[in-house]
C-alpha cells in the first residue's frame, strides 16, 4: 500500500495483528479528520470511512478503512454513483451527498437540544440515527455528557445547601461551565472534530455507546 494524502500510512505500519489498539484507532480517526478539514475528503466519504474505523477489529481492516477503496454496495450509492468505482483517497474528491450534511446537522442538534428538551433531545437523535453513523455517535456523546452534568448539578445543589448564607454561588459557576461545554460539543460536531469534553474525560461514564475507541 502506498502512502496516501493522510500522511505516510504504509502496509508495514498496519501489518495485520490480532486486534486494534485505542492508539491505532485514534491515529486513524485523526488522519481522516485532517483530510476532511483540508478538503481532501468530502463529508460523505469521511463519514463512511469513519464508521468503518470505529468498527474495525484488525489493523488490516483499519488500513482498508483509511486508505483503501470503499465497497460499491446499494448502501453506498448516496456517496458515489453505482457506475463509479471507489478508489484510494488520492483520487478526485466526489462532491458531498446531502445525507452527510444532514448527519452533521443532526449531530449538532443532538448537542444543542438539551437547552430545549434536556436529555430527551440527544436520546431522540440517537434512536432515529443509523447504527455507526456520525450523528448517532455524537448523540450518544451528548446524552452521556448531559447525564454526567445532571449528577454533578445535583451534587453541587446539595453542597450549596450546606454553605452558610443565602444563595448558592456554586450553582451559578456550574451552570456557566455546563453551557460552555455543551456549546463546545456542538461546535466540535459541526467541524467534524472528535472533541473530548474535559469533564467526561475525568468521568468517563458511558450509558449510550459512543463507538469503539
Amino acid at each position: 500500500m502506498t502512502a496516501s494524502i493522510l500522511g505516510g500510512m504504509t502496509h508495514d505500519f498496519f501489518a495485520p495483528v490480532d486486534s486494534v489498539s485505542k492508539d491505532d484507532r485514534d491515529r486513524a480517526e485523526q488522519r481522516l479528520r485532517e483530510a476532511h478539514r483540508l478538503g481532501r475528503l468530502d463529508s460523505a466519504e469521511f463519514e463512511a470511512r469513519l464508521s468503518r474505523v470505529i468498527t474495525a477489529e484488525r489493523l488490516e481492516e483499519l488500513a482498508a478503512a483509511v486508505d483503501g477503496p470503499l465497497p460499491i454496495t446499494p448502501a453506498s450509492y448516496g456517496y458515489r454513483t453505482p457506475y463509479e468505482p471507489s478508489g484510494p483517497l488520492t483520487g478526485t474528491v466526489v462532491p458531498a451527498a446531502s445525507t452527510a450534511g444532514q448527519s452533521t446537522a443532526m449531530a449538532v442538534v443532538a448537542h444543542l437540544s438539551p437547552f430545549v428538551i434536556w436529555l430527551f433531545g440527544p436520546l431522540l437523535i440517537w434512536a432515529i440515527s443509523p447504527s455507526d453513523s456520525y450523528a448517532r455517535r455524537e448523540a450518544a456523546k451528548a446524552f452521556n455528557w448531559q447525564l454526567v452534568a445532571m449528577v454533578i448539578g445535583i451534587v453541587v445543589g446539595v453542597l450549596g445547601g450546606l454553605l452558610p448564607g443565602d444563595g448558592n454561588p456554586l450553582a451559578g459557576v456550574w451552570t456557566v461551565i455546563w453551557i460552555a461545554l455543551t456549546v463546545l460539543g456542538a461546535v466540535g460536531a459541526a467541524r467534524g472534530n472528535d472533541w473530548r469534553n474535559p469533564v467526561r474525560a475525568a468521568l468517563p461514564w458511558e450509558v449510550l455507546s459512543e463507538g469503539k475507541r
